[in-house]
């Protein structure tokens, strides 16, 4: 045997590990709202991480603007809430197939594009959408922003009330257990027969296109699916923060972070983009940001630059087996 593949594990073991330390981690920090609020956006970040893997890492297909569909999804649910009375809760899976929207008008024209383009479209598209959203005054109050956007309803289960207005615990476990679900999602779509046409895809397209592999329809299947996980997410963020503005929703960190997290935590695993997520959230807040209070997001231009050059498939992509 191997030294190194004494190291590795599996997919599903990698997972649970994760999502145990997740579980656990409320109790390591004692409930602490501050640092407890720190990694609710963690969460969330790895879970758009993992939607952007799902196109980019399975099926090969680079986005630079999921922003677009974080924004979408965010304001999507803010209005339907504030301006027609949709409870929350639903408002968000509406909201989530508005991303969805997003995607069919995008996708079909710039999966016709090679090479870098579709990237670069995808990039125009969240500008686009951000610039619609500052114009459109009447819906969306332009640069002022949304204020006041409710918190998901209170939850009562028996005798306990899960309050997702006053506790950060319980908007902790509710964006963990999203993170979970779009992890089944994908993991479940990534091992059957639509996963290995994306794989297909990703390894050659004129080659999967010369075996049957419907090319076209299984690109934007992937982005369909990944924008609805980020939209999902960007409405779930509108509710916790409840404040949205065109600058906060559209954020370019939202485009560029998840690449981030997938590089640094390993694109060929279905795991590490979260992992990467949670890891440099951790890193930025906690020691970065101790030795400088501006300009600590360079230290993830250096990392980053480490991991490609030492680590090319990510810290944990050669730990971490498929099966």
């Amino acid at each position: 045997m191997k030294l190194g593949n004494f190291f590795q594990i599996t997919e599903k073991t990698a997972a649970f590990l994760t999502f145990g330390f997740v579980l656990i981690l409320p109790v390591v920090l004692s409930f602490n709202p501050y640092y407890l609020s720190i990694f609710i956006i963690a969460l969330i970040l790895g879970a758009v991480s993992l939607s952007w893997n799902l196109l980019a890492g399975v099926c090969g297909q680079v986005s630079f603007g999921h922003a677009a569909f974080f924004g979408i999804g965010a304001y999507g649910s803010s209005l339907l809430v504030l301006k027609a009375g949709w409870n929350p809760f639903g408002a968000m899976i509406i909201a989530a197939f508005f991303g969805v929207m997003g995607a069919i008008i995008i996708g079909t024209p710039a999966f016709r594009l090679r090479g870098p383009y579709f990237a670069l479209s995808i990039l125009g598209f969240a500008e686009v959408v951000k610039l619609l959203t500052l114009n459109l005054t009447w819906l969306t109050d332009g640069s002022q922003g949304l204020f006041n956007i409710p918190a998901l309803p209170a939850i009562r289960i028996g005798s306990m009330t899960l309050d997702f207005f006053v506790s950060r615990t319980t908007n902790y476990y509710l964006a963990a257990f999203l993170m979970l679900a779009i992890y089944l999602v994908i993991y479940f779509l990534r091992h059957s027969n639509t996963g290995l046409a994306m794989s297909a895809v990703h390894g050659d397209e004129e080659t999967a296109a010369g075996i049957g592999v419907p090319v076209f329809r299984t690109k934007l299947l992937t982005l369909m699916v990944s924008a609805f996980c980020t939209a999902l997410m960007g409405a779930f963020y509108a509710h916790y923060v409840h404040f949205l503005s065109p600058d906060s929703a559209f954020d370019g960190s939202w485009s560029v972070m998840p690449i981030v997290a997938s590089l640094f935590g390993g694109m060929g695993t279905l795991i590490g983009p979260s992992i990467g997520a949670l890891l440099i959230t951790g890193l930025d807040e906690f020691i970065f940001k101790q030795f400088f209070e501006t300009g600590h997001k360079l230290f993830f231009g250096i990392l980053l630059a480490v991991v490609i050059v030492w680590t090319p498939k990510g810290l944990f992509g050669k730990s971490i087996r498929k099966k």
